[in-house]
């Protein structure tokens, strides 16, 4: 990957805004040029952010569901 060496920062600096404001094609142009990436591969990186953060809050506000979650990952690492 190439890309100014605090692209990783700088591309994670955006992810508090785009998730409550979503993601422009100004953003996306940019992450993509500081991560020396592409536009489709940072729109995926957003999709896939905005999955995790939806789950990450599911288990904040259901707490009993994290003990199910580390079980389900446990028996997915071991298939």
């Amino acid at each position: 990957m190439t890309g100014f060496s605090c692209a990783g920062d700088m591309a994670t600096s955006y992810a508090l805004a785009n998730r409550y404001n979503g993601l422009n094609h100004q953003a996306v142009v940019d992450i993509a040029e500081f991560t020396g990436s592409s536009v489709d591969d940072v729109r995926a990186a957003h999709k896939a952010d905005l999955a995790e953060w939806a789950r990450e809050q599911q288990l904040r506000d259901h707490p009993d569901l994290a003990v199910l979650d580390a079980d389900l990952d446990r028996i997915r690492h071991r298939s």
